[in-house]
């Protein structure tokens, strides 16, 4: 009786989470919490099942366990000893900014596979062209120094790339470059 006066907050009346003794009373929230940590562990037992899987799979185990062959991730290409193309000698004025007369002068070569020659050939007076055109659009300050000769044997070869697609150009050298 000293039991259910301490359950229900006055002698008379029951307090409103009092449940009846037939019910179970004290055992209704250890059952609740028992099924969450119950969910928990389930959740973490199939994200830790996941991840040691996915890891297997992908450090190759599950191939060897199941017997399955690995695909072959090396490729031999040969492509031969690069040859070096020389294009006709580039004279052009530079777009005026603080210099007065910006003028360079550059003999340039193109380092190629010798299948895709032909290519380069067939193309040059395109290719000189696009050359051309870009260099007549820089200042003097972008293209002295390292940094500018740099830059500017990049965007020599994305122009070359681009005009004897799908060939590709190795590199671009300079044999003479003075800019005045």
């Amino acid at each position: 009786m000293a039991e259910k006066k301490a359950k229900s907050g006055k002698a008379g009346k029951p307090a409103k989470d009092a449940k009846p003794d037939d019910e179970g009373g004290g055992d209704a929230p250890k059952k609740k919490g028992g099924k969450k940590k119950l969910m928990i562990v389930a959740v973490a037992a199939l994200v830790v099942t996941g991840g040691l899987g996915g890891g297997a799979y992908y450090m190759g185990l599950v191939h060897q366990f199941m017997g399955w062959e690995r695909p072959n991730r090396s490729a031999i290409l040969r492509i031969g000893k690069p040859i070096l193309h020389l294009l006709p000698e580039i004279k052009v004025d530079l777009k005026v900014g603080t210099c007065n007369s910006p003028f360079l002068r550059a003999t340039v070569q193109v380092q190629l596979s010798p299948g895709d020659l032909n290519k380069l050939v067939e193309t040059q007076d395109l290719v000189m062209d696009g050359i051309l055109t870009h260099l007549r659009d820089q200042e003097r300050q972008n293209v002295v120094g390292k940094e500018g000769a740099e830059r500017l044997r990049f965007d020599l070869v994305q122009i070359i790339d681009n005009v004897i697609r799908p060939a590709k150009v190795h590199t671009v050298l300079f044999k003479q470059f003075i800019v005045q």
